[in-house]
Parts: C-alpha cells; sequence; structure tokens
C-alpha cells in the first residue's frame, strides 16, 4: 500500500528550492515521494545558477565530444550540448577538416569562396573561421556596417539555426545571434518550460516526445539532465509500494 506524503505548508514551500535528494533527507522521507509531490504542484527541478561560459570555454566547443568536454568543464553534457547549438557549432566529427596554421594563412591571403574551394569545405565553415580568429578581408579593410534589419527578415530569426539564416540571409553569424537575442528570440529547436519538464517520467518518452514536439532523444536526455527516472523504472517502484 502506497503512503502518501504529508508536508506542512512551511515544507512545501521549499519543493524546487534544492535538489529533491537533499530534501527528502531533510524531511525524513524517499526522494521519489517527494519528487512526485513537487510535480504534481508543477513545481520544476531545482537548478543551481550556471558559472558565466568563458571565452576559452567557448573556444572549445565542437573540438571534442560534448560528454568529454562537460567532465573537463565541470558541467552538464546537455548544458554543453545546448551552449554549442546555440553558437552554432556542429557536433564534434573526428572526420570534420581540422585547421591548420597553412590553412589559417589562407584565410589572411583568398577570398572565402576560394578557401572554400581549395580546403573541400563550405563557406560557411570558412567565414566561421575567419570570424572566430578575427582575420579581416585579404584587402585589409575593415568589415562594412551591416545592412538594416527588415521586418521579414526579424521574421525568420528562431526559425532555423543561425548559421544557416546567416548563409541565407547574407549576414555574419554574429550579427544574426545578436539580433536574436536583442528581440528576446530564442534559439532554433524545442525549448524546455517548466509545464514541459513537469511531465518528464510521467508517461513513456516516446509519447511524451510526440506530445511535445521533439526527438525522443531529447526527451530522454533532458529527463536523465534533471534526474528524473523513466516511466517503466517508476511504474515498477510504484507496483513494488503497492
Amino acid at each position: 500500500m502506497t503512503h502518501k506524503l504529508l508536508l506542512t505548508a512551511e515544507q512545501e514551500q521549499l519543493l524546487g528550492t534544492m535538489p529533491d535528494q537533499a530534501l527528502a533527507r531533510q524531511f525524513g522521507c524517499s526522494r521519489q515521494a517527494l519528487t512526485n509531490r513537487r510535480i504534481k504542484f508543477g513545481i520544476p527541478p531545482f537548478r543551481p545558477p550556471r558559472p558565466f561560459w568563458t571565452r576559452t570555454e567557448e573556444e572549445l566547443l565542437g573540438t571534442m565530444p560534448d560528454k568529454k568536454l562537460a567532465k573537463e568543464l565541470k558541467r552538464s553534457v546537455a548544458s554543453v550540448a545546448s551552449r554549442r547549438a546555440d553558437r552554432g557549432i556542429p557536433i564534434f566529427n573526428p572526420k570534420m577538416h581540422r585547421w591548420t596554421p597553412a590553412d589559417d594563412k589562407l584565410l589572411h591571403e583568398r577570398p572565402p569562396e576560394q578557401v572554400a574551394l581549395l580546403l573541400g569545405i563550405s563557406k560557411i565553415a570558412v567565414m566561421h573561421r575567419r570570424g572566430r580568429l578575427g582575420i579581416l578581408p585579404p584587402s585589409g579593410k575593415q568589415f562594412s556596417r551591416p545592412n538594416p534589419w527588415q521586418p521579414s527578415e526579424d521574421a525568420l530569426l528562431g526559425t532555423a539555426p543561425d548559421v544557416e539564416l546567416a548563409g541565407r540571409l547574407g549576414r555574419s553569424v554574429i550579427n544574426v545571434r545578436l539580433r536574436r537575442h536583442r528581440l528576446g528570440i530564442p534559439s532554433h529547436g524545442h525549448h524546455w518550460t517548466p509545464a514541459a519538464d513537469a511531465l518528464l517520467g510521467t508517461m513513456p518518452d516516446k509519447e511524451l516526445a510526440g506530445r511535445l514536439g521533439c526527438t525522443i532523444k531529447a526527451v530522454a536526455r533532458r529527463r536523465e539532465a534533471q534526474g528524473i527516472p523513466g516511466w517503466r523504472s517508476r511504474s515498477k517502484n510504484r507496483r513494488k509500494q503497492a
């Protein structure tokens, strides 16, 4: 038989203010019972303040698997993957082109189109490398001031990755990203809300993915990052407690 978790008004006010495991120890109850109580009231899980990303850390994004980088930076895998995607940096691929000093020298000497052709990579990849290193065009002239944003361009922000939109609009990735941030438009892809988080583990990942319009992997990754067991595991625990 399952016993209902009884909390005082003061205790309920503490839900979500610290990790469920720590709060459960303080209240003398199971973490699962406390998590279920928090979810019932639609209270999002505790998230400690995330430290700001430094330029050195951001330069490491995409240079190794997200899992390995997360371990080195002492951050969560979800945090690293989200930051990399938001910066328009592709996931690490050992077969991807690795820039050499000779390649970087070409960025000073030739236009992006020629560098892309010589190295067998995309123009966007060349522009991204040029921007990261702060290299001016071969002419030595400063970059021209971006054209004023048009309403039709603003309407496209957040509908596709910043890197893709930059190519379509003929703008730099930085220009697109800054404009999107200035208008308060989230980056492309599914964005988790407290209400969506509250549904994690309450049904199979596949069913929740269909409801939220995202991939099963995205649901599973978010659930694991929040420390919430899968629906099947929670069902087994409920049967054992019954």
